[in-house]
């Protein structure tokens, strides 16, 4: 599963898609009307974009993006396991077999985690936090001892117990949890909605690999948005508007040892990170959707998980290989070539 980092401790990561700048039919109109605004602010591990066209002045469209960054902290601070007292990790350390309150947003979070965990059978799962830690840890070269077998210590989605009607969530065993595969489009998908409160109707939120777009830049039918292999190389565009996307896959968080490759993708089964090189690419509804889904469908081997993808309704997958022809379902939309 992906992993929410803290800005100060993890390099950038830049996305599997590449948000391309628009040029406009009508460069005068656009600059008198309204004006480009672009901020850029490290959280999560990544960068976290916001791209949006108003007639702000530039300050007045600096305290909007800073109202958003601020936004970003506060949901960090529910969702991150690397922060020792977020809510995430206090509730890890409740009592197992009692129910426990939670906050709307995290109960929202691990309650579309599950759905996708059981949709998937199990090929996404929020409990494995033990193994991504233990996955950061053979990355920073340390020795690591294989995981337990024993039933007592193998945690699956199905130790979870949610009460939506009290809000609560009850873990059947100890367990760490990791929302790094869902949380970032959830936060994505917050921002989108914190921009249309305040009247932008042309916008798009990039969170690391999450990118959610709303009506399209002036002058353009549709936000330019580039594909990338896990070679880093963009081997199409997409013009969209009111959709979101997720990209899942190896190309920067990864680690090599005795000639083996490992990326921070855990599969359930093995416990250890995916070795093939592959990227997923997920349009859906919502960033939290097109995020849970691109992990799920990157775990999964790719002739198991497209015939799944063709099932999800409003789920759209696009299989992008280092080698060999890309695939994807009938809905996904045939990318470009870069021009």
């Amino acid at each position: 599963m992906q992993t929410l980092k803290p800005s100060h401790r993890a390099k950038v990561l830049l996305a599997s898609f590449l948000l391309l700048p628009p040029t406009f039919a009508d460069p005068v109109k656009a600059q008198t009307e309204h004006k480009r605004h672009t901020f850029d602010s490290p959280h999560l591990g990544t960068v976290v974009r916001l791209i949006f066209f108003s007639s702000d002045r530039s300050p007045d469209a600096k305290n909007r993006a800073n109202r958003c960054f601020e936004l970003v902290e506060k949901l960090n601070a529910i969702f991150s396991d690397y922060e020792a007292n977020s809510e995430l990790n206090l509730l890890c350390r409740k009592p197992v077999k009692s129910p426990h309150k939670v906050t709307k947003e995290l109960f929202e979070v691990i309650a579309y985690a599950k759905q996708v965990s059981t949709q998937s059978d199990g090929a996404f799962d929020i409990t494995l936090g033990k193994d991504t830690r233990r996955w950061r840890a053979k990355r920073d070269g340390a020795t690591e001892k294989e995981p337990s077998k024993k039933p007592s210590t193998i945690t699956s989605y199905r130790d979870l117990v949610l009460d939506s009607e009290k809000q609560t969530i009850t873990l059947l065993k100890p367990m760490q949890l990791d929302l790094g595969g869902i949380a970032k489009g959830y936060i994505a998908d917050r921002l989108m909605a914190q921009l249309k409160e305040e009247g932008l109707t042309r916008a798009a939120v990039t969170v690391g690999g999450e990118i959610v777009v709303s009506d399209a830049p002036i002058g353009k039918k549709g936000w330019r948005i580039g594909l990338s292999n896990p070679g880093k190389n963009i081997t199409g565009t997409l013009d969209l508007t009111h959709t979101a996307l997720s990209t899942s896959g190896d190309s920067y968080q990864f680690f090599e040892k005795d000639g083996e490759r490992q990326a921070h993708l855990i599969d359930p089964k093995s416990r250890k990170g995916k070795s093939n090189r592959l990227n997923v690419t997920t349009i859906a509804p919502s960033a939290m959707a097109a995020d849970a889904w691109a992990t799920a469908f990157r775990i999964l081997p790719t002739d198991k998980a497209l015939p799944l993808a063709e099932k999800q309704d409003g789920v759209e997958a696009f299989f992008n290989p280092l080698e060999g022809e890309p695939q994807k379902t009938k809905g996904f939309p045939t990318p470009q070539p870069r021009k």
